[in-house]
């Protein structure tokens, strides 16, 4: 038997192999998407955190205001440096899980074991927090606090 393939009753699927690129590509995609959709409320969350004049009433009227003012594209300002993030944070997470995964199972079944599974995905977590997600919140705030003092 293949390694990767599980040999447990006919009821369960046989385990594919995907290589760990694949996962890391899928993640890079899954990233992409979810800052497209994400980025129309972080920009309206942006703009409401900031409004020290009570411009905006709301979620929805300011949704309506940025629409109405500076047209639907504005809903995706800095859409760039958000999808860049969420693309490799995604990348890294999905790739690094799959290889610790690759690294952790059983050499003479392929079988995967469950504490095997938390730790390739506590590892991830980990090379994720600390490669990607601490440094881009550090320039973040970084940014922003520089923006209120002004």
């Amino acid at each position: 038997m293949a390694p990767y393939e599980s040999s447990s009753s006919s009821s369960n699927p046989k385990e594919v192999f995907i290589p760990s690129y694949v996962k890391a590509i899928s993640g890079s995609l899954g990233g992409l998407v979810e800052a497209c959709c994400l980025q129309p409320i972080d920009v309206i969350k942006t703009r409401l955190q900031l409004d020290r004049s009570g411009y905006y009433k709301g979620i929805v009227d300011c949704g309506v205001k940025i629409v109405k003012d500076e047209g639907v594209r504005a809903l995706w300002k800095g859409l760039t440096p958000f999808a860049t993030h969420l693309t490799l944070k995604y990348t890294l997470r999905m790739g690094s899980n799959a290889v610790l995964q690759k690294h952790l199972r059983d050499p003479g079944t392929g079988e995967l074991s469950n504490s095997a599974r938390l730790i390739s995905g506590f590892g991830a977590g980990v090379l994720e927090a600390i490669i990607i997600v601490t440094p881009f919140e550090v320039h973040v705030f970084g940014f922003l606090g520089i923006q209120f003092i002004h």
